[in-house]
């Protein structure tokens, strides 16, 4: 009986479904520059890291909620001093 109760775990992971975040993903662009500045792959292999790595990059970009530009509607109240 006991190894029915080990078996169980095994049985609920190999039935999850495998997950990647955009941090992840994001991770993956890092290390495609890093090793292509490191001189990793060869010239014929360029192009088709290339493509990957802008296809990740794209998808980053566009899953990454986008930054307010907090200097389009500055709140200066109270942050100005006054020199007397």
């Amino acid at each position: 009986m006991s190894e029915e109760t080990k078996n169980t775990p095994e049985v609920t992971q190999e039935n999850t479904e495998p997950q990647l975040s955009v941090q992840q993903i994001a991770a993956v662009v890092q290390i495609i520059d890093l090793s292509s500045e490191r001189g990793a792959f060869r010239g014929s292999e360029l192009s088709a890291v290339g493509n990957i790595r802008d296809s990740f990059a794209s998808f980053v970009e566009f899953h990454v909620p986008k930054e307010e530009n907090p200097t389009d509607a500055p709140s200066t109240e109270g942050t100005e001093e006054t020199s007397e």
